[in-house]
């Protein structure tokens, strides 16, 4: 099935349950931790017979609408700016007052909101259970295969955000065969183990025996490093010189319309690193999260773990 087709059945499918739920997406974390977890919501809903619809507008990576900043729209989308305060992530809800909530659900019609569901869908048992919606030709598919099917149902950007990317990307000219490297520096060394880019050097020429690779990185030291260590090799990046590692506390106080930029460039990256023989990363990043949901695990090859994993 094409996008159009899709959408379409999505969108029947979706309309079709009576009950309600409005998902708070850029409720706190990086878009990728938002989008991912977006996903297996859209997911969740569709197994359980649950009308999905988003509020993003006041998201943490909007320009002036959310969503439909970037993307074409896919369901309804919410505006009652309630749900900025009253729909969130459950740990983020775990203290607040219960009445408030339930008033927004009387007043939005929903059902559910984003805390009533968030620990459904991060479970390991949801993360093992296989689908079937023949609506969107998935037949007993297992996780990775129905991310795989919304997310080219949904990546879909709008007129402005699609000239823009496409203006990114041609300031790379990549060969025919090359493979994607994600090496993420900056505030990651706090969260999790990081490996130096020796290590993905490793894997990468394990698995493939081209010389040329994308590399998705926050920091151009690690441009600088790959080429004086791997002179052999083309490096192809959209990382600039000036960009020493990402901290995502600096870039939330970026003003709105470099944040959009930002976070083009980085979808131009993500497209490219897509369309690559293989992908090499970490699962516990969120853009490797995400890659293994767009592209599959069989294209993937990353260091902290053999299998995609809910993050």
């Amino acid at each position: 099935m094409n996008r159009a087709e899709l959408l379409n059945s999505y969108t029947r499918l979706n309309n079709s349950f009576q009950k309600k739920v409005t998902f708070h997406l850029g409720a706190e974390a990086g878009f990728f931790s938002e989008f991912n977890n977006m996903v297996l919501a859209m997911i969740y809903c569709l197994e359980n017979q649950i009308n999905f619809s988003l509020y993003s507008k006041k998201g943490n990576f909007a320009l002036s609408r959310g969503w439909t900043d970037f993307f074409e729209p896919f369901c309804e989308e919410k505006t009652f700016f309630l749900h900025s305060r009253y729909n969130r992530r459950a740990y983020q809800m775990r203290n607040a007052k219960s009445y408030p909530p339930i008033v927004l659900k009387y007043l939005s019609g929903d059902d559910f909101l984003t805390q009533d569901l968030w620990e459904n869908f991060r479970t390991e048992e949801f993360a093992n259970k296989r689908f079937t919606f023949p609506e969107l030709k998935l037949i007993d598919a297992p996780l990775l295969e129905a991310t795989k099917t919304i997310i080219q149902m949904i990546w879909h950007y709008n007129t402005i955000s699609q000239k823009l990317v496409e203006n990114y990307k041609k300031t790379v000219v990549m060969p025919k065969n090359f493979l994607s490297i994600h090496i993420r520096e900056g505030d990651k060394i706090k969260e999790t183990k990081t490996y130096s880019v020796h290590k993905y050097m490793e894997k990468a020429m394990g698995v493939y025996t081209e010389k040329a690779a994308f590399i998705l990185t926050d920091s151009f030291s690690v441009i600088e490093e790959l080429e004086k260590s791997y002179g052999d090799w083309d490096f192809y990046t959209l990382c600039s010189p000036a960009e020493r590692g990402y901290d995502h506390s600096e870039f939330t106080k970026l003003d709105k319309d470099k944040k959009y930029l930002q976070h083009l460039k980085l979808f131009a990256s993500l497209d490219i690193c897509a369309e690559a023989d293989k992908f090499i990363g970490t699962y516990s990043s969120n853009p490797g999260g995400f890659m293994g949901m767009r592209i599959g695990e069989e294209k993937c090859f990353c260091l902290d773990y053999d299998s995609w994993v809910l993050w």
